[in-house]
């Protein structure tokens, strides 16, 4: 009969993109401490990217301030 508090870590270790909707909006700083997958990639929006598909590895994108704009998974 644990008491859980609301401040469990956030994020998944499993690719969701909508488990990290939270970080749109919010600069790439935000990243630190939250839960997310072995692979991940943090990228400016319109940069060179692979084209290798990983279903487990988070994509998050943002903008040319360091804004967060998009998660996806691949």
């Amino acid at each position: 009969m644990g008491e859980e508090t609301e401040e469990m870590s956030k994020g998944s270790e499993i690719c969701d993109p909508a488990t990290f909707e939270f970080l749109i909006g919010k600069t790439t700083s935000a990243l630190e401490g939250v839960a997310v997958p072995e692979m991940m990639r943090v990228m400016q929006d319109g940069s060179p990217a692979t084209m290798d598909f990983h279903e487990n590895r988070l994509n998050v994108i943002h903008d040319a301030d360091g804004k967060i704009v998009r998660v996806t998974c691949g």
